[in-house]
């Protein structure tokens, strides 16, 4: 018996700490800040901050709705980007205060915002829609616009679930700015460059990947939807093989989904300055 419970208590000593740190992990909110340098970006728009919020994956966060809005009016952004799976698809969107949340943002900052693969499976994709579009949050599906920020022009690309620049209607032709473009799918980034040859983005913006779910010592990501096993996009900044002047921005995002819990992979949000080359 007493051998048991020394087994017991020693079994005990080696789990507690860590569920402590995985509890503690799971509702701690890394804010990241990096900073991208675009050779062809206007003086204008030098020091541009944009603050990146993906994968809510609204009520399955841990991290308050509260908490997260704090964080953002904190980064002080010019503009605000939503990457997609802003709900989880077995959530209940009567029970999400969607619409005060892109109220709220809205007041901070512009925000823009595309679908993800949870809102399309959700069975509430057209209520989504209303809510985003009736909070102040402009959608972009498959759409583009031109924003004028200090006198100087950026365009916006935002393209739904599972879809590329090539499904973009040309309204008007984009020269002479900056491209950035929101996709939820940050494995499709190659793709997105090459799609449509009058949209080349400069940055995409992604999440999708959840961080790997799961990071480990010297190994990384484990497992990312649509990557598989030992993914490549996980989370920051990545440079394209093809064109080293594009870049892609990944969030590790905020919520989960079917994984109920993260492993060293804090909820993430990047706040992203844009730079022109000195």
């Amino acid at each position: 018996m007493k051998l048991f419970k020394l087994s017991l208590l020693i079994l005990i000593s080696l789990i507690l700490p860590f569920c402590l740190y995985g509890y503690y992990q799971n509702r701690s909110l890394d804010v990241e800040y990096q900073t991208i340098t675009l050779d062809d970006l206007p003086s204008e728009l030098d020091q541009l901050k944009i603050v990146h919020v993906s994968d809510t994956h609204f009520e399955r966060n841990r991290i308050s709705i509260e908490t997260l809005l704090s964080e953002i009016e904190q980064a002080q952004p010019d503009l605000i980007f939503l990457t997609g799976d802003l709900i989880d698809r077995t959530a209940d969107l009567s029970n999400i205060p969607l619409e005060e949340f892109g109220h709220s943002l809205s007041a901070l900052a512009p925000t823009y915002a595309v679908s993800g693969n949870h809102e399309t499976s959700s069975g509430q994709l057209n209520e989504w829609d209303q809510e985003i579009n009736q909070s102040g949050v402009t959608l972009l599906n498959n759409e583009q616009i031109t924003i004028d920020f200090n006198g100087a022009q950026l365009a916006l690309v935002g393209v739904k679930d599972e879809d590329y620049p090539i499904d973009v209607p040309m309204i008007n032709f984009i020269t002479d700015m900056p491209v950035l473009l929101l996709a939820h799918h940050p494995e499709y980034f190659e793709d997105y460059l090459t799609s449509n040859p009058l949209i080349e983005p400069d940055i995409t913006f992604s999440g999708h990947a959840h961080g790997g779910q799961i990071r480990l010592p010297l190994i990384g990501p484990l497992y990312a939807p649509g990557q598989g096993f030992f993914p490549k996009y996980t989370t920051g900044i990545y440079t394209s093989e093809v064109d080293p002047s594009k870049k892609l921005v990944v969030s590790r995002g905020i919520g989960n989904s079917l994984f109920p819990f993260r492993i060293n992979n804090k909820p993430h949000l990047l706040v992203i300055t844009l730079e022109r080359t000195k």
